[in-house]
């Protein structure tokens, strides 16, 4: 459950603070007024990218999020500045600080636990699997304005990352596939890796065991010393490559280590020149400071005025901004470190088994006199020995495949029980919002896109219906976690009184038992008034182009500009 949204903007010195009731609530305004931005900033605080918030103006305001909400019994507090995200406890206490949403340290290693959301989906770039974010478990819970009223669940951006992502989530949320299957998945895609590996490797040593049984009768083992020469001189080659790289990738180390240095270097003077310009701005706001006041380096005399204050009140804003960005900057930088450090280790490790051969092959200790020594009936015992172990393995593989098959096997009977409920909820709701252009066919299977027949203002109610269908199916078989409802402007496409009426009605009247609403839309002139929840949270904004207020920055900036310092933070 949302509790609270604030949006500061340190550059602009602007904030937004609204609280929401745990039932409904409801945001309207003229256009321009920031109804859909306050709506948009909810999931994108959590990590699901929406829409419409990259615009140039938006972005000028370098806006920071910070959501306060409910899981279960425990409330939490999310800030969002960019990709840094920092998530608190009800008192404010740091629970961690993550940057970015499904990398290794992404948000989506917070949350998604929290969730018990543990989905993986086949990559549209290569194919291989990955880690679905917070934005795939949204998608039932929200309907933006700019993309939810064209298809259904296509509300976030980077949806498209994996293929087939709406056929997989609807079998998801739905409770098609439970979360055993989804668990399966992972596990056999892995030991399918493992087994292909392991028949490439037994193919290998298959073929070479092979050629030494036609050839173990006329081999003979060259001793020549001009043949040792030539491997060392091959070896020392080699040595050097792997050298070279090793000496270009620590110079990147380096320079990365250097520019970390410079970064923490330039973050201690903003800091100083903070500390400095806070004990100018209390030394002339005291009342026993004269006008001018005198230089005491160089005599010149400086106005003790107001204007004077709030410059010295701006340069300490500036600062504040550009160690901001900084603080941003290092995060980065200290990524790249690890990332490049983590690159020096792998090239210095391939340097020891190769000082390790070079040093056996200086000192005669070669393959060839392996050869001699022990004998070529030894190394296909030898051969042979590594080819049982490995088909001993590759049968192991096998037998763990086998017993994933039941977690694996589609419940065929059970999908149809919940098709046939969706579709009796989209029977249900189409009729409620007064559609009457859907054949059944439209909606035949769950993971039809309703778009062919449903034109003009059709086409938003017919979405309706069918988000709600999904919602009121996912309710009734999947016991996973209901999150807020957040809808953004359902009156699409120039809606008649009438239908106006049915749309609103039908929201209050069908929204999941214990689900919060958040509903924006321009007003309630047109809806009548036995329609609306006279207990609804109404939020209401009046200001064009001014969602973000400077009464509110001070107020905003004292509760979230602690946690923000810390989000931050690099210690």
């Amino acid at each position: 459950m949302f509790k609270e949204v604030l949006i500061l903007s340190k550059v602009e010195k602007t904030a937004r603070r609204e609280t929401f009731d745990p039932k409904i609530n409801l945001i309207t305004g003229e256009n321009d007024v920031g109804k859909s931005t306050l709506i948009k900033s909810l999931y994108h605080a959590l990590g699901a990218d929406v829409p419409g918030l990259q615009n140039a103006r938006w972005k000028r305001a370098r806006p920071i999020y910070c959501v306060r909400f409910s899981l279960g019994a425990t409330d939490y507090v999310v800030i969002r500045d960019e990709r840094y995200f920092g998530v608190f406890d009800a008192k404010g206490t740091l629970i961690g600080r993550f940057a970015g949403i499904s990398g290794e340290t992404g948000i989506a290693h917070f949350l998604n636990p929290k969730l018990n959301f543990r989905i993986e989906l086949e990559r549209a770039e290569d194919g291989r699997l990955g880690a679905a974010g917070p934005a795939f478990y949204f998608l039932p819970f929200y309907i933006d304005q700019d993309e939810g009223w064209t298809k259904s669940w296509a509300s976030f951006l980077g949806l498209q990352q994996f293929s087939l992502y709406r056929k997989n989530m609807l079998e998801y949320h739905l409770g098609v596939r439970p979360q055993s299957f989804y668990d399966a998945k992972k596990r056999q895609v892995e030991l399918i890796d493992e087994k292909t590996k392991l028949v490439a490797e037994i193919e290998t040593l298959n073929k070479v065991r092979d050629s030494y049984q036609k050839r173990k009768a006329h081999r003979q083992v060259d001793l020549d010393p001009s043949v040792f020469r030539k491997e060392a001189e091959e070896l020392v080659d080699q040595y050097n490559a792997v050298y070279g790289r090793q000496q270009q990738v620590g110079q990147e180390l380096k320079d990365v280590r250097s520019e970390r240095h410079s970064i923490e270097n330039e973050i201690a003077v903003l800091r100083q020149a903070i500390r400095e310009l806070d004990a100018d701005y209390s030394y002339a706001e005291d009342p026993s400071t004269l006008d001018p006041v005198l230089c005491p380096t160089c005599g010149t005399e400086i106005a003790n005025s107001i204007v004077e204050r709030f410059g010295i009140l701006d340069d300490i804003d500036l600062c504040y901004d550009l160690l901001d960005q900084r603080k941003k900057k290092l995060r980065d930088v200290q990524e790249q470190e690890i990332e490049v450090d983590l690159k020096y280790q792998a090239v210095t490790s391939e340097l020891a088994p190769l000082e390790d051969i070079l040093k056996r092959t200086r000192e005669k200790v070669t393959f060839a006199e392996f050869v001699a020594a022990e004998g070529m009936k030894e190394i296909l015992s030898s051969l042979s020995q590594d080819i049982n172990e490995l088909a001993a393995r590759e049968q192991g593989i096998r037998l763990s495949l086998a017993k994933l098959d039941d977690d694996l096997k589609l419940d065929s009977k059970r999908k149809r029980e919940i098709n046939d409920y969706y579709q009796a909820r989209m029977k249900e709701f189409l009729g409620n919002l007064n559609v009457n252009v859907l054949s059944t066919e439209d909606y035949r299977t769950f993971d039809r896109q309703i778009k062919a027949n449903a034109l003009g203002s059709d086409l938003p109610r017919s979405l309706l219906a069918q988000h709600f269908s999904y919602l009121h199916t996912m309710s009734r078989f999947n016991p996973a976690t209901i999150c807020p409802l957040v809808i953004d402007s359902p009156l699409q496409q120039e809606q008649d009184r009438h239908n106006i009426g049915a749309i609103f009605s039908f929201i209050f009247s069908r929204v999941v038992s214990g689900q919060q609403l958040l509903l924006g839309t321009l007003h309630f002139d047109e809806v009548p008034k036995e329609v609306v929840p006279p207990n609804a949270n109404r939020i209401h904004l009046t200001q064009e182009l001014h969602l973000l207020r400077e009464d509110q920055y001070g107020d905003v900036l004292s509760r979230v500009g602690g946690m923000h310092e810390q989000t931050l933070a690099t210690d």
